[in-house]
């Protein structure tokens, strides 16, 4: 049988609004949920997760904007309360997927079944449908892309799980920048993909407002990056972990470069984050499609 090739050419979804909003998210997970080879951390040192979580809402509350969670399913299992507090406080909880597994690394069936169970638990614990996805380390990538039907067929509402640079990780160069809806063996699915951020540097996309580029680039590139985007009418997405707002937490031993990109400028990142977060419009995921693009959350 022959298969058709995956496509990046789906339709974009007009923005109706002139009112540009960003988004900001978190994945949620612990210090030791990462996708290294060869890595056993040590779980039983215990974790500053549930004040990392305080401090997270906090933030959201003082800056008076909703955000999107994308929470682990086993986290849900561990932190049930931490879950009810995100749903409570009105932000989107997402899905993670159950533990941190690499999407490209399992099998279709395999991939389907970890967003199910996860959904289950946070669907048990919030009493409100689960509408989005991001895959751990970005791991949506060209050859499993035709994965988003899975999510698809589990009647979610949107993918954040591409991100369309080239790394040693992740990463589809050539993906559609702005939020779509993507086609895969030459049909236009049912979800929008949020793809993240990324600015052109030497011809190249480069990501400015997530996870190590947060950490990396000054301030005031960041700024600079989310502005130039909101004046063409595009949003920019910011994403963070909980480990990355405390120097103090338990750290992975990795190789110099890994460690690098795993902790470069921890100490630095709550402070960034505040005054970021203070000096843009921010909402969740969902919110921002309702509002912009008419996502159906019915």
């Amino acid at each position: 049988m022959i298969k058709e090739v995956n496509s990046f050419s789906g339709s974009q979804a007009q923005v109706k609004d002139s009112r540009i909003s960003n988004m900001l998210t978190f994945d949620i997970e612990e210090w030791f949920h990462a996708n290294y080879d060869n890595m056993t951390p040590d779980t039983s040192k215990g974790s500053n997760f549930r004040a990392h979580m305080d401090g997270l809402l906090q933030l959201c509350s003082d800056a008076g904007c909703k955000a999107t969670f994308f929470v682990l399913g086993c986290i849900g299992e561990n932190y049930p309360d931490i879950v009810k507090a995100i749903a409570k406080e009105g932000h989107d909880v997402a899905s993670h997927g159950y533990g941190h597994e690499l999407a490209y690394k399992q099998t279709y069936d395999e991939f389907k079944a970890d967003v199910k169970k996860s959904v289950d638990i946070l669907e048990h614990l919030t009493g409100t449908p689960v509408l989005g996805y991001r895959a751990p380390s970005w791991s949506i990538i060209e050859r499993n892309l035709h994965y988003l039907e899975a999510l698809e067929e589990l009647g979610m509402k949107y993918d954040a799980s591409i991100f369309p640079v080239k790394t040693f990780l992740y990463g589809i160069p050539a993906a559609p920048t702005v939020i779509h809806k993507p086609k895969v063996n030459g049909r236009e699915l049912g979800i929008y993909e949020v793809p993240m951020s990324v600015m052109k540097v030497s011809g190249k996309n480069v990501g400015y407002s997530g996870g190590f580029y947060f950490r990396f680039f000054p301030k005031f590139v960041i700024k600079s990056a989310i502005r130039s985007a909101n004046r063409q009418g595009k949003s920019s997405i910011v994403y963070l972990h909980p480990r990355e707002i405390d120097a103090k937490e338990h750290k992975l031993d990795l190789p110099l470069k890994e460690h690098f990109i795993h902790y470069y400028n921890v100490s630095g990142t709550h402070a960034k984050l505040e005054d970021i977060v203070k000096s843009f419009r921010f909402t969740s995921i969902s919110e921002h499609l309702q509002q912009q693009y008419g996502l159906d959350v019915s």
